[in-house]
């Protein structure tokens, strides 16, 4: 029987290397099999990303921004303009209940100035809560029924009160603990005096000071203010607005705002005689 060289294996072994080789050549080359050169990943292409269309502003809204002073019952021989400006702790809570109870939103008067700017809508039913003066009820009964109610509110201070300790205001640790709470505070001037017919000085003085003082201990620089009495005139506003004040409440009456009027925006007062049926009407705006 004949037999196979044993230098077959060797031969086998080389041509398996030569062919290896070739390959390896080819494939640095580009000269692959056809099927091989042409076949192409499956990566799908990415969406196209559409960008968001930016909403037109309204020219004018309509929002019930009520005004609140005392969130306290009135005390014995109270006169009729303290009793007037007076909303018991049971009458305030019944109407954070009615607002709560059909849909209503609290918001800042900033989103309100915001839909005007720039379009940022609104919620469908919103009111703005105000309360002017910075008493001391307003931590003691608005803040702890804002809270309860997950409501926010939006407080005008006079700074004066806080920096003398006045027994009947806030203080300046409560006035921290709101801000962080997520309440507005905002300016009502330093000393709640009329502001008309005043030196620039004057009016620097009332104006510029709480916004320094609000901004160190609420965190947040106030843009908006409400007139001490509701009582202003232009020179009034022309400080306002050197301030970087975006809009100021008055005491007159009315719920439909523009940036026309941002410094004589009107509010809804809630009284002391305000039923929950008058103050349901009062939060309509339809």
């Amino acid at each position: 029987m004949t037999r196979l060289p044993r230098s077959l294996p060797i031969v086998v072994v080389s041509l398996l290397f030569v062919a290896m080789v070739v390959l390896f050549s080819a494939s640095l080359t580009g000269t692959l099999p056809a099927k091989a050169a042409t076949q192409t990943p499956n990566i799908r292409p990415s969406p196209t990303v559409r960008p968001t269309p930016t909403p037109k502003p309204p020219e004018s809204v309509r929002v019930p921004i009520l005004m609140y002073h005392y969130v306290s019952d009135p005390p014995p021989g109270a006169d009729k303009l303290r009793a007037d400006l007076s909303v018991s702790p049971k009458q305030f809570e019944a109407q954070l209940r009615y607002l709560q109870e059909n849909g209503y939103t609290t918001v800042s008067l900033q989103n309100v100035y915001d839909l005007l700017k720039i379009g940022k809508p609104l919620p469908e039913k919103s009111v703005v809560l105000t309360f002017d003066d910075g008493y001391l009820d307003h931590y003691t009964n608005a803040f702890r029924l804002l809270k309860k109610y997950k409501m926010t509110g939006t407080f005008f201070i006079v700074t004066d009160y806080a920096v003398y300790k006045n027994p009947e205001h806030l203080t300046w640790p409560m006035v921290t603990e709101m801000a962080k709470a997520g309440m507005n505070i905002e300016s009502h001037s330093r000393t709640h005096k009329d502001m008309r017919n005043r030196i620039n000085a004057f009016l620097v003085w009332e104006i510029l000071g709480p916004v320094e003082q609000i901004t160190a201990y609420a965190g947040k620089k106030p843009r908006f203010f409400s007139y001490p009495t509701g009582r202003y005139d232009t020179r009034v506003i022309k400080i306002l607005r050197d301030v970087g004040t975006l809009a100021a409440v008055t005491v007159e009456t009315g719920n439909t705002y523009t940036l026309g009027n941002a410094m004589e925006w009107p509010r809804l007062r809630v009284r002391n005689t305000t039923t929950v049926e008058q103050f349901a009407n009062l939060v309509k705006t339809e």
